[in-house]
């Protein structure tokens, strides 16, 4: 009975052992996929802000399958190869279905790009990324980074639910209401219109069309301007991309 008891004792000792070194090989396995990564080398985000942002970027991921990677970075500048970079940053990452918002805070070059891998390419399409870089334009110049990184993450997630073809201009409430409100007011101009007098008088009243006739014309050229503008040029700095398939907007300076 002693025996078998030792024996049992080292069994279970064994299963044991065997079960706490397989539990890191099931950590790694849950966040082998898609995920949220926020790096913030540039330090322009606090840990109670990184919080909240980490949650918006989970919603996405939950929802959609789809990563969404923050890099911030004060060595990475406009004249720098920012679209290389980012690729690099993105290869090296587990996932392959990704949106990222790459910032660079070198002064005198500040940048930042978004990008769409995967399915996100599709969905967060190049017209898309172009968005969003605008409307987080006046955060970034002004120092709300915060505020534009939030930006960055909602226009995300409303773009992977809305199929691209929705952003025409017959889905937008304005064009609709405009529709709406000439359906309305035409017809009732046209019955102002048809409940008013007639004019029953006009040119061939007063005019004898049997015994009237142009007589002579002549034209006289007299001289000619020229006027030359100078073409304009675009001193926007964009960011460069790499060859890999994505989506792009183009990176803005602020």
């Amino acid at each position: 009975m002693v025996t078998y008891s030792r024996h049992c004792k080292y069994r279970i000792k064994y299963i044991l052992v065997f079960f706490m070194a397989f539990i890191p090989f099931l950590s790694v396995y849950r966040t082998a996929g898609a995920e949220t990564i926020i790096q913030d080398d540039a330090g322009i985000i606090s840990e109670s802000e990184e919080k909240e942002l980490n949650n918006l970027c989970n919603k996405i991921f939950k929802e959609y399958n789809t990563s969404v990677y923050i890099w911030t970075d004060s060595d990475i500048s406009g004249s720098d190869d920012f679209g290389y970079m980012m690729e690099q940053f993105v290869a090296a990452k587990p996932d392959k279905n990704v949106i990222i918002l790459m910032i660079g805070m070198h002064p005198g070059g500040r940048i930042y790009e978004v990008q769409g891998y995967g399915t996100a390419q599709e969905m967060v399409n190049n017209k898309r990324c172009s968005k969003i870089l605008d409307d987080m334009y006046d955060d970034m110049a002004d120092g709300n980074y915060y505020s534009a990184i939030q930006t960055f993450c909602n226009k995300s997630y409303t773009y992977m639910g809305k199929p691209p073809k929705l952003d025409s201009i017959i889905f937008s409430p304005l064009f609709q209401l405009v529709i709406c409100l000439i359906a309305g007011i035409v017809p009732v101009a046209i019955i102002a219109y048809n409940s008013g007098g007639r004019t029953t008088t006009g040119s061939h009243t007063y005019l004898d069309r049997n015994n009237s006739r142009i007589i002579g014309s002549f034209d006289r050229y007299t001289h000619t301007t020229v006027k030359r503008t100078h073409k304009p040029q675009n001193n926007s700095s964009h960011g460069g991309g790499g060859g890999g398939s994505h989506s792009s907007g183009g990176g803005r300076s602020f």
